[in-house]
């Protein structure tokens, strides 16, 4: 498939170029995620970085344009049954991945549900105002909550907003996301930070492998820890530990294998038609 090496950033096209590629496809990705920890191994932006690299690389091949990310995302208070699979007590407060024991850790910018909402709905209004038909958000967080908010204005919009369509996938490949065994800060988002640039890793922040990765103390957790099947002792199993597995050559599969789901989802829900490397609305 042909991958256009022209400018579909927003913030760095003119006008004219811009009015341009809306009469050819009125198509236009929003990725976006809140700024998290993710342990203490890597840098803060690794699900808004992940979703503008997975949504810049999809619109190369299906066309359409790319708004700035929107550094924005929300959580809720975990409940009993979450809590007790991560090793906390039930009636503790966490909220999304500020897990209080952890060390070194520096609070995820969480926006309350309403406030996110409000947001996102701004965005949509715009982009409908600017004439764009289809609005695919690339959301790089898996929070419920998050996910929730997001569903409901994409049916919202796409029901009451004649002949618009709104839509979105989570920026990993689709069989992680439909298994849920998508970890949180390991093995395939560190990889895929490692794919991204390595200076975003940094694997002397984690102990020795000999020690184990406890949830609560790292906030470093497989799938399992989040669906009441977590590792011994509530800690990441051996063969999922990101110390041990995490390499760039799974990131750039991972990277590559979300960008082939996400570009057949989008043709998908849009009813494009790719020819030759054409879209054809």
């Amino acid at each position: 498939m042909h991958m256009s090496k022209k400018e579909i950033r927003v913030q760095y096209m003119l006008p004219c170029r811009l009015n341009e590629e809306l009469k050819k496809l009125p198509l236009i990705f929003l990725p976006l995620a809140p700024l998290e920890w993710h342990g203490p191994h890597m840098v803060m932006g690794v699900d808004p970085i992940n979703a503008e690299h997975v949504a810049l690389a999809v619109a190369k091949k299906v066309g359409g344009v790319v708004l700035p990310t929107l550094y924005m995302g929300t959580e809720r208070e975990r409940d009993a049954e979450s809590l007790q699979s991560l090793g906390f007590d039930k009636n503790d407060y966490v909220i999304g991945m500020n897990f209080p024991k952890a060390k070194g850790l520096y609070k995820s910018f969480y926006f309350n549900e309403e406030l996110f909402s409000l947001v996102l709905r701004g965005y949509l209004e715009l982009c409908i105002e600017h004439e764009y038909k289809y609005i695919y958000i690339v959301n790089g967080h898996g929070a419920v909550n998050h996910n929730e908010v997001i569903g409901r204005l994409c049916i919202e919009f796409s029901n009451k907003r004649e002949g618009v369509k709104v839509a979105y996938s989570i920026a990993m490949p689709k069989k992680l996301v439909e298994e849920g065994s998508i970890a949180h800060a390991g093995m395939e988002e560190t990889s895929i930070m490692m794919h991204y640039n390595s200076e975003w890793v940094d694997m002397a922040q984690l102990p020795p492998v000999d020690k184990k990765l406890k949830y609560t103390d790292y906030s470093i957790v497989d799938g399992g820890g989040f669906s009441g099947n977590p590792g011994k002792g509530h800690a990441v199993p051996h063969n999922l530990d990101p110390r041990i597995a995490s390499n760039p050559e799974l990131g750039k599969k991972l990277f590559k294998d979300t960008v082939a789901d996400v570009s057949q989802r989008v043709l998908q829900t849009f009813e494009f038609e790719n020819r030759n490397g054409g879209i054809h609305a």
